[in-house]
């Protein structure tokens, strides 16, 4: 086991060395990810275990909500490393050094129980790797969220093998870790990879049915552990009324965003461009076409289930399949073609199998093992040349392409918005204010007089407002998507809190982590 583990960590090393080597160029998502990356940064200095999911520097720094909507994984785990090195730049580099190796990992284990084999579960772990277009979420599109998602799709397949081998214990954590990893990478993903799932085992549901408990079992786990996120993701849907929930914001022409399907067999498509990469590596296209040449060789009950699930990735991944005629809110993908990560998971399965009918697998593993990382090398260069200055960040990147986390007030009011100071306003009535302390999210100050005052905050379900005796005031959101008040003389304190449902879903997060620890450890 070891020896693979080296060369997969070798290989991760081998590939991401040119992100390491050279500038950072900006990408697709660049600049989204690192503003939001170095914002959250700060919060984390201010409350190490208890961040706000409020961050100042975007949105005009009236505070910006962008972690109470989107899975931010992969954004707290830079974070982090970024309070300890103080360059959020090398941070995301490491958290694709880190994510790259891990689904290298996660898809040997899968690979290697599936087939019984080494050597096929390790080219799996370099063809999932290597594949274009995870590639191309790291060096082109930025996408660090999908990139991790790559982790732990291999570990959710590989829960549910265990499970119908009837290894309980191993489901269990392979399983749930990889859903609740799964859902704070990336949610629309796994909404989908979800759906395929429930149709695989309703097709399956004489032997499912036989394992519901478990899946019970799992998907209380599942829910309870990121709660926290999805709680919060919630609320604003009920409570609140934000761009990102405004049906047709996310969507904009889903089939003309997916793929014609000979873009899997353009080898080479789109090298030299800063143009996302979706086809299949020659290599690995002679190893499927090797294994479905003898697949009835091959043929088993989760090999065909994985070989229809990749299938059916592909349509949907493509323009043979008939998006813009769904409901906007079955749409939500935004882009067809990020099916190509499910069928890149199919792929790294199913084209090695072909391996176990070489008799020289050890030189066949060595001999393909490099071509593959050779036939990489054009893939490992970043979309444009513009450098980035960490000291010099662009902070309005961060409300993101649709300015999708502000309130559908602000959004309809943008000239407002990017010319408002932030001074507390005076809407209505006669008084003096001075702001004691503004540090977003946290705003104290002092009224004289009786008015009605707008704040220089964002509108998110979860702030609160003391006065000077510590009783809550009511607020609301104005016209503007700002939080307006009503208040009397006297000092004031605003910062965000959370709701009690908030308090309760993180108590009952770490609670069930604690408990599924005991759970695991005392199951045989």
């Amino acid at each position: 086991m070891k020896k693979y583990v080296l060369i997969i960590l070798t290989v991760a090393f081998i590939t991401m060395l040119p992100l390491f080597t050279s500038d950072y160029k900006s990408s697709h998502d660049t600049k989204f990810h690192l503003t939001n990356i170095d914002s959250l940064t700060e919060q984390i200095k201010k409350d190490f275990f208890n961040p706000s999911k409020i961050v100042g520097n975007i949105g005009n720094d009236f505070g910006y909500g962008t972690n109470l909507f989107y899975p931010s994984l992969s954004h707290y785990v830079a974070s982090y490393i970024n309070v300890v090195i103080d360059n959020p730049v090398i941070s995301v580099e490491i958290v694709y050094f880190i994510s790259l190796f891990l689904s290298g990992i996660s898809m040997f284990l899968l690979s290697k129980a599936l087939s019984k084999n080494d050597y096929i579960g390790l080219i799996s772990a370099i063809i999932y790797m290597l594949f274009p277009y995870h590639l191309s979420d790291i060096y082109i599109r930025d996408a660090i969220g999908e990139s991790l998602l790559f982790i732990f799709l291999p570990l959710i397949l590989l829960g549910l093998y265990e499970l119908f081998n009837d290894n309980n214990k191993k489901f269990y954590i392979f399983f749930v870790i990889g859903y609740v990893g799964g859902i704070l990478s990336h949610l629309t993903m796994m909404t989908y990879f979800t759906v395929l799932i429930l149709i695989f085992l309703i097709f399956k549901y004489k032997k499912s049915i036989k394992y519901i408990k478990q899946f019970v079992i799992a998907s209380i786990f599942i829910l309870a552990i990121a709660s926290p996120f999805l709680v919060a993701l919630l609320q604003q849907r009920l409570l609140g009324n934000y761009n990102v929930f405004v049906e047709g914001v996310m969507v904009q022409g889903t089939w003309g965003n997916a793929l014609n399907i000979l873009k899997y067999i353009m080898i080479g498509d789109n090298w030299g461009t800063g143009e996302t990469r979706f086809y299949i590596d020659l290599i690995v296209l002679i190893l499927l076409f090797l294994t479905l040449k003898k697949y009835k060789q091959y043929n088993n009950k989760y090999y065909n289930c994985i070989l229809i699930f990749g299938i059916i990735s592909l349509i949907l991944s493509s323009k043979l399949f008939p998006w813009d005629l769904l409901p906007k809110s079955f749409r939500i993908i935004q882009f067809p073609w990020r099916f190509v990560t499910f069928v890149s998971l199919s792929i790294s399965i199913l084209a090695p199998l072909c391996i176990s009918k070489f008799n020289d697998k050890k030189m066949l593993s060595i001999i393909l093992i490099i071509f593959m990382v050779l036939l990489a090398q054009p893939n490992l260069k970043q979309a444009t040349n513009e450098v980035i200055d960490v000291n010099n960040l662009e902070y309005w990147y961060g409300l993101g392409y649709q300015k999708e986390y502000l309130p559908v007030n602000t959004a309809n009011n943008l000239d407002y918005f990017d010319n408002r100071n932030h001074d507390i306003i005076i809407k209505e009535g006669n008084a003096n204010v001075e702001i004691i302390n503004n540090d977003v999210p946290y705003l104290e100050f002092k009224v004289d007089g009786n008015a009605t005052v707008e704040l220089p905050r964002i509108y998110y379900i979860g702030y609160t407002l003391l006065n000077e005796n510590n009783d809550k005031v009511d607020f609301y959101e104005n016209e503007y998507g700002f939080i307006e008040a009503k208040l009397e003389s006297g000092t004031y304190k605003l910062d965000f809190t959370g709701t009690k449902y908030d308090q309760i879903a993180k108590f009952v997060s770490i609670i069930s982590i604690l408990g599924f620890g005991v759970f695991v450890w005392r199951k045989k």
